[in-house]
């Protein structure tokens, strides 16, 4: 899961063997993309789709005790977590992949919310797809989502933040830093372009560093906190605990997480 790496040095290290030009080099994609499922006994009304982080293993969040954290609460979520490595990133069908894969059949299995969480990689997919297709997506809970190098991130500080900002001209495919900070631009102005994104990031991050505090300054305070820590699987999960414990507020409020 969330066995990324415990220090910006081994997350850059990770990050150019994975991205390397060597084809060997970068995990083999799947088609479809491999999900494994979490279902409880009977079929609950909504799904959480769990994006991975970098490195580690899928499977990682069931040891670690994410989908544990999730039943405990009771909440009306079936779990899923695609295998979504660098790889789809690198070549670019990510979005393809989760839709044909798992939003859409989890469309036709009729349930009434899809919400993605995104860890650390993952947080940058989900604001991906849904800048893509936001119209499949009814909640995003971030957990200290990688949104980009410290270049691009600067330029926006220096310039005075989001608001006044200006990307300028660029390549979509080229450059996704800059494709992405200028979609969060387009969301600070217009909310409603995207579901409701809700952040949850660490103080002491080396790894996502200056993005996540630079997307509070454009999200509802209401919707974002942050707590002591870095870039670790236990940090990363109490993140996540407090992120479900929202969705308690939101899906159950009459009952005792």
């Amino acid at each position: 899961m969330i066995r990324l790496c415990l220090n910006r040095f081994l997350f850059f290290t990770t990050l150019i063997i994975a991205g390397s030009l060597l084809p060997g080099c970068t995990p083999a994609t799947r088609v479809p993309l491999p999900v494994l499922s979490y279902p409880q006994t009977q079929q609950q009304a909504n799904l959480l789709v769990i994006l991975r982080g970098i490195g580690g293993d899928v499977s990682d969040f069931e040891r670690l005790g994410a989908i544990s954290a999730v039943r405990q609460r009771h909440l009306p979520f079936d779990v899923v977590v695609p295998d979504a490595h660098y790889g789809y990133y690198k070549k670019q069908i990510l979005i393809e992949r989760l839709y044909e894969d798992v939003i859409l059949p989890a469309q036709k299995q009729g349930y009434q919310q899809i919400w993605l969480a995104g860890f650390s990689m993952g947080g940058l997919g989900s604001l991906l797809y849904v800048r893509e297709r936001p119209e499949d997506i009814d909640g995003i809970l971030l957990i200290t989502p990688f949104l980009g190098w410290d270049g691009v991130i600067h330029e926006v500080k220096d310039s005075g933040g989001v608001a006044t900002w200006q990307p300028g001209a660029f390549d979509a495919k080229e450059d996704w830093q800059r494709m992405l900070w200028s979609w969060i631009k387009d969301y600070q102005q217009q909310p409603t372009i995207a579901p409701p994104i809700y952040l949850g990031y660490a103080d002491n991050d080396v790894v996502a560093d200056e993005g996540p505090p630079l997307l509070a300054t454009v999200l509802p305070c209401q919707r974002v906190f942050h707590i002591p820590g870095g870039h670790d699987n236990d940090v990363m999960l109490s993140i996540f605990r407090r992120q479900l414990d929202g969705l308690v507020q939101r899906f159950c409020a009459t009952e005792t997480p």
